[in-house]
């Protein structure tokens, strides 16, 4: 009991530490000292750092995934892909907001990164907002909610698909089979609801209609690159039989982002120099960003199941099916709400949930995207968060301006998202 206790205050300890901003791994990782102390297991630290730092079943996803998203930077694929799918806006202004968002949200799909999403659209889509009327917040707010509320869940290389593929075993595209209806009911929600908000708090959005002109000469190849790696996962496959390593997730993934840097790189010849440096630029920023997270947040989490609390919380939970959805959604909401890292937060409650999830007759898999979900719609919340604060400055606007755009429908895809699984519906 006494020992039940001292885990809780520690856990409230972190929790306390990332409110405060104090550096989110920094903060995990002193925790999770405390909690191998507690159990007097301190020396299994050294063997999950050990195990969590080569885990091929993350690092090689994650990092290649990332390192694709930097040769696109440096091809401007990823500029292409933004101008393709913001030209149709110019023919009227309604499409603006619904259009801006569903843009962000695509772009995201292709780089994991959401202030690096944030970045690469705001700059196209900003003025073409501003120079129809809409206000400086709300342009931000918009930006801040197509790169934020989970685009990146139907990348095999995103942190949260990985990290859920490997605790439950099952192939990536299983997995984004059962992201794609409960993500999207939440994102179209969100959607709907800051289109509503948007309509009724400023009329003259819909008054007028003009040719915008995006003066930007697309290049259609370079705009389909980064769509590559997932016709390669997913298409392909269905046509082609593969080798047999291909069943290997990790290879698979890293197969296709490879191939799809090949293809970059071929569309921007004169950079094919820098093709490796770019890469490996961006599989070090994952691991040195991404990685280090997936690795903390392991290390807490076996701490905690060092002290035997994850055996109390299934005890606390059996036969309560309801109590563990609701669970599911909201303590990964305001945990990334208030440390303003959406992945972190998802890898913490995913390590905890999900491997307890079939023994409270609940389906893992979808256990972990409720997580996931919820992470993403609260991490867009955090007044803290990088996209948050990219989004920012981008609009010129305070951090918690935007945040306050966005509260309504962030909360009303979570609170759909409640209903449906409480109701069994998802």
């Amino acid at each position: 009991m006494i020992s039940t206790i001292v885990t809780l205050i520690i856990i409230v300890t972190a929790v306390v530490l990332m409110f405060k901003r104090f550096e989110v791994r920094l903060s995990l990782f002193i925790c999770a000292v405390a909690l191998f102390l507690l159990a007097g297991k301190l020396p299994q630290i050294f063997v999950i750092i050990t195990q969590q730092m080569t885990n091929e079943k993350t690092v090689v996803p994650i990092c290649t995934a990332m390192g694709f998203a930097y040769v696109l930077k440096l091809t401007e694929c990823d500029r292409h892909l933004t101008h393709l799918l913001l030209a149709p806006l110019r023919y009227g202004k309604w499409l603006l907001i619904p259009g801006g968002i569903i843009a962000a949200y695509i772009v995201n799909m292709a780089i994991v990164s959401q202030s690096s999403t944030a970045a690469i659209v705001g700059t196209v889509l900003l003025p073409l907002l501003l120079a129809v009327g809409i206000a400086p917040t709300i342009a931000g707010a918009l930006l801040l909610l197509g790169s934020s509320m989970g685009g990146e869940l139907f990348n095999p290389g995103a942190v949260e698909v990985v990290r859920l593929a490997e605790l439950t075993g099952q192939s990536t595209s299983a997995i984004l089979a059962q992201v794609l209806p409960i993500n999207l009911l939440a994102s179209v929600t969100a959607l709907i609801v800051f289109c509503i908000l948007v309509l009724i708090a400023s009329e003259e959005i819909t008054k007028t209609e003009q040719n915008l002109g995006i003066k930007f000469e697309i290049n259609y190849i370079k705009a389909l690159v980064p769509l590559l790696p997932m016709i390669l996962l997913f298409v392909v496959p269905l046509v082609v039989e593969l080798p047999a390593e291909f069943n290997n997730n990790s290879v698979a993934i890293a197969a296709a982002m490879l191939i799809a840097i090949v293809a970059a790189g071929l569309t921007t010849p004169k950079a094919l120099h820098s093709l490796t440096t770019a890469f490996f630029e961006g599989a070090g920023y994952a691991y040195a960003n991404i990685i280090s997270l997936v690795i903390t947040a392991t290390i807490f989490t076996e701490g905690i199941k060092a002290n035997g609390l994850i055996e109390t919380l299934t005890n606390a939970l059996a036969n309560r099916a309801m109590l563990a959805k609701f669970t599911s959604l909201i303590l990964p909401f305001t945990l990334a709400g208030i440390t303003g890292s959406g992945s972190a937060t998802a890898i913490a409650v995913m390590n905890v949930l999900v491997p307890i999830a079939a023994k409270i007759n609940l389906e893992p898999v979808k256990v972990g995207t409720l997580v996931s979900v919820a992470a993403q719609l609260g991490r867009t919340m955090s007044p803290v968060a990088a996209v948050v604060i990219m989004s920012s400055t981008i609009a010129q606007q305070p951090p918690l301006s935007l945040v306050k755009c966005v509260a309504l429908p962030l909360l009303a895809g979570l609170g759909v998202l409640l209903i449906a699984a409480l109701c069994n519906w998802i």
